[in-house]
């Protein structure tokens, strides 16, 4: 008996030792997002393995973040989302820039991020912080259309 609830005990903490690191992360300061792109109509410029920029909300209640929104089509067509401002520089003037190899640029501090896996993972530079990402989900309702949320 006394094993059972030594092993019941250990289990419980373990699962809730592993619930603790499905936090969302933040590279910089909260800020709400809500934004939806749609690659069959306003955004059919975001080609496979292309990115697009976004400073400001396109319609009423459209939130970009904290420095705005990079987002990232792959040659699969699926969307990754992450905030405009350079960890590193944690100052929503400082943005990063995309480049056509799937990575963006700061062009402060240097560093480099990889954009096209979904991690935002710096690559080389000043910054050992990954650019904060958003949730891409797909609009069940409109085919081609992604809503990126925090």
């Amino acid at each position: 008996m006394r094993r059972s609830i030594a092993v019941l005990i250990f289990t419980v903490s373990l699962l809730i030792a592993s619930c603790v690191n499905e936090a969302p992360r933040f590279t910089i300061p909260y800020s709400r997002v809500f934004f939806q792109i749609d690659v069959n109509g306003l955004d059919s410029d975001l080609s496979f393995f292309g990115s697009k920029t976004f400073t400001q909300g396109r319609t009423i209640g459209e939130q970009i973040g904290y420095g705005g929104l990079l987002v990232f089509r792959t040659t699969e067509g699926d969307i990754f989302a992450y905030d405009l401002c350079c960890p590193y520089e944690d100052n929503r003037e400082v943005k990063v820039k995309p480049t056509d190899n799937g990575k963006a640029v700061c062009s402060k501090c240097g560093s480099v991020y990889i954009t096209m896996y979904g991690l935002g993972t710096a690559e080389s530079g000043s910054s050992n912080q990954s650019l904060q990402t958003y949730t891409v989900r797909k609009n069940l309702n409109r085919e081609g259309v992604f809503v990126i949320t925090n």
